[in-house]
């Protein structure tokens, strides 16, 4: 048992690479099964008022959706949780990951690596040694021996693996899910339990 979650989302709203309508994510994910949902706009974390909209207009009790947002740094992309609004829009663009990593711990997120062996948008050496709280290693976005790589430096590094659905269409909300083993309540319970290791693919 334990909550399914799908930490990695887009909409057409602000990320202008989806094909997916606000009002149609919670309804396909709960369609999907999930508990709950993370929308990770690019460069852009959705606020409370917005994300409580959505809720209301999907009429889902108990479901739950946060907010996080995707970062392109020089070298790949990072999934961030766990910022303040305000925090989240100050972060530099262009950044190196480790100047990324560095200010996301300093104000109290945490970080996934996102698609972190995808053509053309990977990260080089440095993933090995950077501090993740866990590695994306399963998405529609992988092909299956970007996701065996992804799970091989998973292991090396033995930073845990997480599976998301990386959606930029309806259908692909909860293809990959990660299942949190303790409770998740908000985005301060998902960035504990990230950090702690709370949770499997």
């Amino acid at each position: 048992m334990g909550l399914r979650i799908d930490l990695h989302t887009h909409t057409r709203r602000y990320s202008s690479c989806s094909r997916t309508d606000p009002e149609a994510v919670v309804p396909a994910a709960v369609k999907a099964g999930l508990d709950g949902l993370v929308i990770t706009e690019h460069f852009r974390q959705w606020t409370q008022d917005e994300l409580a909209a959505l809720l209301q207009s999907a009429d889902a009790p108990g479901f739950l959706l946060l907010s996080g947002f995707e970062y392109t740094s020089t070298c790949g992309d990072i999934l961030i949780y766990g910022l303040s609004d305000e925090n989240a829009a100050q972060l530099e663009r262009d950044l190196p990951p480790a100047e990324v990593l560095a200010y996301v711990r300093r104000h109290g997120g945490a970080c996934i690596a996102a698609h972190p062996t995808r053509e053309g948008m990977g990260f080089d050496e440095r993933i090995l040694t950077l501090p993740f709280a866990a590695i994306e290693v399963c998405s529609t976005r992988l092909q299956p021996h970007e996701r065996a790589l992804a799970m091989k430096i998973s292991e090396a590094t033995k930073v845990p693996p997480v599976a998301c659905s990386d959606a930029h269409a309806v259908e692909e909300i909860g293809r990959f899910a990660t299942t949190f083993t303790v409770p998740v309540r908000n985005i301060s319970d998902l960035r504990d339990a990230l950090l702690r290791g709370r949770f499997h693919i």
